[in-house]
């Protein structure tokens, strides 16, 4: 009673200053064109169906984060930006205690619906990001001052996306040109932070140019100083990006880009080469690179044909000495390749009526000092989609996804999306789809000893190469039996199960609200587990494993009210329920026993000491209050997220959350920033982040306490413009 009545009270806290972002209905220029079109003159999706279509025709949830509100956070960092969103929950430490006190070593993901991050697709421009570790992609690789908006998809995505798209999708869709601008942004934060941002638009004709550039760099910080090194080593990194757009005629055009990111790291830290610590220090090398070429040509007023090709790479490379002698102690590497080309038709001349089909090919290298061999993958694809429009109120979208990759078995995923509009402010709607995610690099190749930790983690191909390597090296005492491991380890898909029932109301074009109640089924979940046996060294050795069907579920709400021409205040609350059904089945047989650390009393796990997936929190809110007032160039806003307790770890040797000492305690982070332009072209702004300096050294090391920051905004054009002279 106490902790809901908590949550309650910090909910309400945050109801009177908070907002999600602009998402499913508008907050300004909002019209009723048709089945439910709630659409601005900023917010396009074009992820969901490949087509260009408003919010308000789209029959699955969805979430649009807009270019102003990034600029309104003031936030460099694209991680900040989504978290912010309702059911986005910042997911770290994969590996739970083993990296206990450091950030995760391959930065941080999002979590969708209860999801990890690895089952969440992260596109640019509609292609996918590769270079994930632990199955992390780095979202500190993007750089947010040429993001025009952010498009968020939850439910299963795999019907026209493939694999990793079982939780959904993030498109992050980069500036088009519209007029000549020349920007610039001058960014100084906390812990030495600097960030220097360049914006060039360049509009003739029929041809437009979009040029971008930016250097970011920060010291680090450190949570612990009776520890040697930083919690958060320093770095420095580099973003350059170019989109060229060209309409050869009215019906053929053309959009190439082009973007790289380069990032280098300082490292500093101990390491256990015997009985005492040894203090090393290195650097790790960063690399991202992609071309995106796409030709639109319209055939006819139904026939429309999109070809793409994309070729991106991703690397990462590491060394680390040791101080004492400058000897080499480690280095690593990674190499990623995907080369993906793509035909798509549309056919079809209005919005609500296409057919969508389409054919590609995947193909995939990875290279690392992690894995015993050059890895090469292929596989090839067809999706298709039809939309129906009928009596002008019922939306129905049916499609289906066919995949045929060189390890593992043909997939078919299908997905059906329905959406009706019982008045033109007022539509529900509901989908079902299936979804897969085949094994990656890591679960089936992996053979990685933790030099920081020790702890080594093999993948499921590579278990009884790497225990016999391991016990020959003296890592493993003899006396452990491997026989049970020496056999043949494969791993299957992941499979799943999503659906998705939602309403969208809008009051008088001023309220907008939402609700979206969620449940996701997966089968063949592959989890890391541990070995019953550890080195001799005392770490753990850890794999990969198929282990029985988990379950999410729960709501998500989303509210945004307009005040008046200056205020905007908006909320966000989801629900989560993520258990394991076999654990469920084991509870209620009496066959799961805990023991506790510290009196070593057994008993068995009751149905209600039970809480479901660790890194899971069952209740997470937002909220956000925005000022605008143009006519004396004001801006303000705070923003609050509210995380409820989740499990990190366990203490009993049961393998389940199950005990209150497991749980990391809830907490709420709050934001504020404000700006003011001097004038036209000229803006300052300064802001705070993680107000309530909430920190936690060893379960929360990602969060470094308050930090300042303050932005310098140049429009160039706007700032050397004459202005009109007063009268």
């Amino acid at each position: 009673m106490k902790a809901s009545l908590k949550i309650i009270l910090s909910f309400s806290i945050l109801i009177g200053f908070s907002a999600i972002t602009k998402s499913l209905t508008a907050q300004n220029n909002v019209r009723d064109t048709g089945f439910n079109k709630l659409k601005t003159i900023e917010e396009v999706i074009v992820t969901t169906t490949r087509t260009e279509k408003s919010i308000g025709d789209i029959p699955v949830p969805i979430q649009v984060i807009s270019k102003k509100f990034i600029q309104q956070t003031g936030s460099q960092k694209l991680i900040d930006i989504l978290q912010q969103q309702t059911g986005l929950v910042l997911a770290d430490n994969p590996l739970g205690q083993s990296l206990q006190g450091y950030p995760n070593p391959f930065g941080s993901g999002i979590q969708m619906q209860g999801l990890d991050p690895a089952y969440t697709l992260i596109l640019m421009d509609g292609e996918p990001l590769t270079g994930r570790n632990a199955g992390i992609l780095n979202l500190g690789r993007i750089a947010v001052g040429n993001i025009q908006q952010i498009e968020i998809i939850k439910g299963p995505a795999t019907s026209l996306y493939g694999s990793d798209a079982l939780a959904g999708v993030i498109n992050i869709i980069t500036e088009k040109p519209k007029t000549n601008v020349t920007a610039i942004q001058i960014n100084q934060a906390s812990n030495n932070t600097w960030g220097f941002t360049a914006n060039q638009s360049i509009k003739k004709n029929k041809t437009a140019v979009q040029l971008f550039a930016n250097r970011y760099s920060s010291s680090g910080y450190d949570l612990d100083e009776s520890v040697f090194g930083k919690t958060a080593d320093p770095y420095r990194n580099y973003s350059v990006a170019a989109r060229i757009f060209h309409d050869f005629t009215a019906r053929t055009q053309l959009q190439s880009s082009a973007r790289l990111f380069t990032q280098k790291q300082f490292n500093n830290y101990l390491v256990y080469t015997g009985s005492q610590p040894a203090e090393v220090d290195g650097s790790s090398i960063e690399t991202d690179w992609g071309f995106n070429n796409q030709l639109f040509h319209q055939f006819s007023k139904k026939i429309k044909l999109i070809s793409r090709l994309y070729v991106t790479g991703y690397q990462n490379k590491a060394e680390v000495f040791l101080q004492s002698n400058k000897q080499l102690f480690d280095k690593s590497y990674m190499q990623q390749f995907l080369l993906k080309p793509e035909l798509q038709v549309e056919i079809g001349e209005k919005i609500n009526q296409k057919l969508i089909a389409g054919i590609g090919y995947n193909y995939e290298t990875i290279e690392a000092n992690r894995y015993p061999d050059k890895m090469n993958f292929k596989a090839f694809y067809v999706f298709s989609q039809k939309e129906w429009l009928l009596y002008n109120k019922l939306n129905i979208t049916l499609g289906g996804r066919l995949d045929k990759h060189s390890l593992y078995n043909l997939q078919f995923n299908p997905k059906l999306a329905l959406g009706y509009k019982i008045k033109p402010n007022f539509s529900i709607f509901g989908s079902i789809g299936t979804g897969f995610k085949a094994p990656d690099f890591r679960q089936q190749f992996l053979f990685f000893t933790n030099s920081l930790v020790g702890y080594t983690l093999l993948g499921a191909n590579e278990l009884a190469t790497g225990l016999t390597q391991l016990q020959q090296q003296g890592q493993i005492d003899q006396s452990v039996n491997l026989a049970p491991y020496l056999g043949e380890n494969t791993l299957s898909p992941e499979t799943s199960i999503g659906i998705n029932i939602g309403a969208r109301y809008n009051f008088h074009n001023q309220t907008g609200f939402t609700i979206n109640l969620f449940h996701n089924d997966i089968n063949n979940l592959i989890d890391r587990y541990n070995l019953p046996f550890t080195k001799t060294n005392g770490q753990a050795i850890f794999s990969y494993v198929n282990i029985n069907n988990v379950f999410t579920q729960g709501f998500d709400v989303n509210i945004n009210h307009t005040i008046n021409k200056n205020f905007t205040v908006n909320a966000g609350y989801q629900y989560l329920d993520a258990k394991d059904k076999a654990v469920i089945e084991k509870i209620k047989n009496a066959e799961l026993v805990k023991r506790d650390p510290v009196t070593y009393n057994s008993s068995y796990v009751t149905r209600s000491e039970y809480g479901g997936l660790f890194n899971r929190s069952k209740h997470t809110a937002n909220g956000q209050i925005f000022y605008t007032n143009k006519e004396k160039g004001w801006g303000a806003n705070i923003r609050a997220n509210y995380r409820g307790r989740f499990g990190f770890s366990d203490i009993n040797g049961n393998n389940i959350l199950d005990d209150d000492r497991e749980y990391v305690k809830g907490y709420t982070l709050i934001n504020a920033a404000i700006s003011k332009t001097f004038k036209k072209g000229f803006e300052l702004q300064v802001g705070a982040e993680n107000i309530l300096n909430h920190r936690d050294k060893d379960r929360l090391p990602n969060l470094p306490g308050i930090t300042y920051l303050i932005n310098c905004n140049i429009n160039v054009q706007q700032l050397f413009s004459k202005q009109p002279k007063s009268l």
